[in-house]
């Protein structure tokens, strides 16, 4: 251990031995200057009045002694555990082994590599010590970066490793990367604002199942052929492979009221509103609608329909529905199409 001492205006710096006993370090140490004073006794008052216990850096480089010697094999513990740190980090995540091969060929890192480095580190801090490490935390990882790569130590700064962390400023690239990645995970998600989907008629469904939809010309042809076409079956399917277009009808406010006109065989065809239904939802609901027509669906579609503007085919269906009762479920449901 290194200590200041001064006895009267001489200055000097003496090495103290920790086997040294009070006398043995005065006859070591201040030899010169106690046979040079009347009184030994009175000299050893002195000196132990100006011995000082400890020494600033900027006293030992005055005299041309290297700061910090007495501190040196704690330094290189706390380096050695610093680069271990960082070895192991850049093992366990993927790019860190690149990062060491690119280094051990090149001796540098380019300047993409070095963001990959801080990311990385940044990354691994935050996992073992959480979102706000510490500010010896920070510097232990900025000191294994330059013990692992030392061709990245800044040499004129105070410790080398300021670039990546300045512990006095809070400043450098681990730092604006731990920010970032603090901003990224705090900031709120922007609230959806839920549009209310409409119920009911109106509202647009997915068919479950459906078979090769026809468009364009095709699509005309078969709306053409299921006019004039008297088998049925022929009717069943064309009507199947038309059935979007269909849906497209229903759902245009402006050609809503061209669907009967389009597809009339709805009129004079049972069963083709309930295989439209079985496509739209399913065998299950659909077996639902049929259960519950007469006593929940029918008087609804009848006021509903009721409230539209008067029509032939309109009054047709009206006069079908409220006085044709006797009518089978598969009927009636046909000519409550509208």
């Amino acid at each position: 251990m290194l200590l200041k001492v001064k006895y009267l205006s001489v200055k000097k710096y003496i090495k103290l031995h920790a086997s040294f006993t009070y006398l043995e370090f005065i006859s070591e140490d201040f030899s010169p200057l106690a046979h040079s004073t009347p009184s030994y006794s009175d000299t050893a008052s002195s000196l132990t009045d100006t011995i000082s216990l400890s020494s600033s850096d900027s006293d030992l480089r005055e005299h041309g002694i290297p700061a910090g010697r007495s501190r040196s094999s704690k330094e290189d513990m706390g380096s050695s555990a610093a680069k271990e740190m960082v070895e192991d980090a850049l093992n366990r995540k993927p790019g860190g082994e690149d990062i060491l091969e690119e280094y051990r060929g090149e001796n540098s890192l380019s300047h993409r590599t070095r963001r990959q480095l801080v990311n990385i580190l940044a990354s691994d801090m935050t996992e073992r010590h959480g979102r706000f490490p510490s500010r010896q935390q920070k510097e232990k990882y900025a000191l294994g970066i330059i013990t692992v790569f030392p061709s990245l130590k800044d040499p004129f700064s105070p410790k080398g490793y300021e670039h990546f962390y300045d512990g006095v400023k809070g400043t450098g690239y681990l730092a604006w990367r731990l920010k970032t990645m603090t901003r990224s995970t705090t900031k709120r998600p922007v609230k959806e604002v839920s549009v209310p989907q409409e119920q009911g008629p109106k509202r647009r469904r997915s068919a479950t199942t459906l078979p090769q939809q026809l468009d364009g010309d095709a699509c005309k042809e078969a709306i053409s052929f299921l006019v004039h076409s008297p088998d049925e079956a022929s009717v069943f399917q064309r009507m199947k492979m038309t059935f979007q277009h269909r849906q497209d009808l229903v759902h245009d406010p402006q050609r809503t009221a061209d669907v009967l006109k389009t597809f009339p065989r709805f009129l004079d065809v049972k069963g083709l509103v309930n295989q439209d239904f079985l496509l739209l939802f399913g065998a299950e609901t659909a077996t639902k609608l049929l259960e519950k027509w007469d006593t929940s669906f029918k008087p609804k579609v009848i006021k509903e329909a009721k409230q539209l503007t008067p029509s032939t085919d309109l009054c047709h269906l009206l006069k079908a529905a409220e006085k044709l009762a006797e009518n089978d479920d598969n009927g009636t449901l046909d000519c409550m199409f509208v």
